[in-house]
């Protein structure tokens, strides 16, 4: 799976602007901060969000984001590995963010 940022793919959006969770802070579970979305890595054979990328430059896979109305709670550390990301191995969990479906412009 070749991921790719949402931010340098012009001929892409979310189908869905009002889940747009970049510039929300991310926390860890326990309430660490762990930075700010800063953009959203994109699976484009799924047409999903697959991870998301902080200011402080981790990624953190999706399945373990938690959306609440002031912020993204991650319920694992970050993942390393680039855009090249073995997510299908990561299991969701209950109530995890599921990723926004991307759909060309």
């Amino acid at each position: 799976m070749a991921l790719h940022r949402l931010s340098e793919l012009d001929k892409w959006e979310l189908e869905h602007q009002d889940q747009d969770i970049r510039e929300r802070p991310l926390v860890s579970a326990t309430g660490a901060e762990a930075g700010v979305i800063k953009d959203l890595m994109v699976d484009l054979d799924d047409k999903r969000v697959a991870a998301v990328v902080t200011s402080l430059g981790e990624a953190y896979a999706v399945q373990d984001l938690e959306i609440r109305e002031d912020r993204v709670v991650a319920h694992e550390g970050p993942i390393s590995g680039g855009t090249s990301l073995d997510l299908a191995a990561r299991p969701g969990r209950p109530g995890a963010y599921s990723g926004n479906v991307v759909q060309p412009r």
